[in-house]
């Protein structure tokens, strides 16, 4: 016979009875559910705990991971292809310093995107001493020569003195600036110290320990550009590498690059070759993938630690409610009805435990980020896909405890 006539006839044996079939409607299963959750508040908080901290890891490590991508987005993008080095191909404009001069960088500084632009000239290895003659402290270091202006791309850190600036520039003044190493080398421990280049006496301004950006330039030996010139003639004009520095805005290398051999020589670009360096977007693409991937597996094994928590104490529960169950099924409650009720106690717990645990991962994202002076990237998406992902634990965590309690015989329950 098939199910369906069974109820029928089973509905009409009843009413023949006097007796109304038992129902349960939606309404009741949520009043039920929140009437047992309230009623045993420590209980119910001890189960949802659970739930609780598997939606407080959910939403605060998605969203320290998300705040945490955006830090290192912006620190990518402020780093990323602000620097373009123009030089002269070896059949090029090697010796003609026209490209380097004032109307050529005025042109290269009037390009979208550039912030920054200045002229470099190295010289080669030369002999760097502490007095004219008849001394053992010499080091071989290559001379830069910078403009202001490239000076200011090179970025020097200072731990001694001053760096020279346009007055040095115009008036070719014989000073130095030096690295860390060479002055060590040279037992140079303060500024006002001379020393000999070619046999020209020139003056220490500045010592420093780092730069922003042209690391070789930690080896050699830092000059006004104009000061330079008498070096980079003779014998080594032929080793002599010029070339233009140029600071970007993030991201604008790439096109500066493209532009900035025309701006600086209009009647032959093609001697002059721009270098970029690559855009790490790949790189960064990678970082913000593995954050993520990482995020969603710690979160997901949270949420599953929670629904096992939920399982665990729905178990524990059950024999406690033993007698509540028979006496329920003595006055007329079906094995279904029982089974959608304990799992709608569970997921009720669950759906709380996520809201709760959502606004505690908020929070912690939040206070961990405004600690640190990060910028809170929060995704309300995020707390409220937790939320249901704690009602779902907790339908889940419920269901073979349920599946258990319809098996209870009334005559059984009652007796315990």
């Amino acid at each position: 016979m098939p199910t369906g006539s069974r109820k029928r006839r089973r509905r009409a044996d009843l009413t023949t009875l006097g007796l109304v079939v038992p129902r349960l409607r939606l309404v009741d299963v949520l009043a039920e559910s929140a009437l047992s959750v309230v009623r045993h508040p420590g209980r119910s908080l001890v189960t949802a705990l659970g739930a609780v901290l598997g939606a407080a890891a959910f939403v605060s490590v998605l969203g320290l991971s998300s705040t945490l991508g955006s830090q290192v987005s912006d620190a990518f993008d402020a780093r990323r292809a602000t620097e373009v080095v123009v030089n002269a191909d070896a059949d090029g404009p090697a010796t003609d310093a026209a490209w380097q001069g004032g109307p050529a960088l005025k042109r290269l500084t009037r390009l979208n995107g550039v912030t920054a632009a200045g002229a470099r000239v190295r010289v080669p290895g030369q002999e760097v001493r502490r007095a004219a003659a008849f001394t053992a402290t010499t080091v071989t270091a290559p001379v830069v020569g910078l403009d202001p202006a490239s000076l200011g791309v090179v970025g020097p850190r200072l731990v001694a003195g001053r760096a020279f600036d346009r007055f040095h520039e115009d008036n070719a003044v014989p000073v130095v600036m030096l690295p860390r190493t060479v002055a060590d080398a040279l037992g140079i421990a303060r500024t006002g110290v001379a020393v000999f280049i070619a046999d020209r006496a020139y003056t220490v301004i500045g010592v420093f320990d780092d730069v922003a950006r042209q690391p070789d330039t930690l080896t050699a030996v830092v000059m006004p550009f104009a000061t330079v010139q008498p070096l980079a003639e003779g014998d080594v004009s032929d080793q002599v590498k010029r070339s233009v520095l140029v600071e970007t805005s993030p991201g604008a290398a790439r096109l500066v690059a493209s532009q900035a051999p025309l701006a600086l020589r209009p009647e032959g670009p093609d001697g002059l070759q721009a270098v970029a360096p690559a855009d790490p977007q790949t790189l960064r693409r990678e970082v913000e993938g593995e954050v993520t991937r990482f995020a969603l597996l710690v979160s997901g094994v949270a949420l599953v630690i929670g629904a096992v928590s939920i399982g665990n104490a729905a178990t524990a529960g059950l024999a406690v409610r033993v007698s509540e169950i028979g006496l329920r099924r003595a006055v007329g409650g079906r094995p279904v009805h029982i089974f959608v009720q304990l799992v709608g106690e569970t997921t009720v717990l669950g759906g709380f435990g996520g809201v709760l645990g959502a606004l505690l991962g908020v929070v912690t994202t939040g206070a961990v980020s405004l600690y640190n002076g990060w910028v809170p990237v929060l995704d309300l998406r995020v707390a409220v896909l937790a939320s249901l992902g704690g009602a779902a634990a907790g339908l889940a965590a419920g269901f073979v405890p349920a599946l258990r309690a319809t098996r209870l015989q009334p005559v059984n329950a009652l007796h315990r």
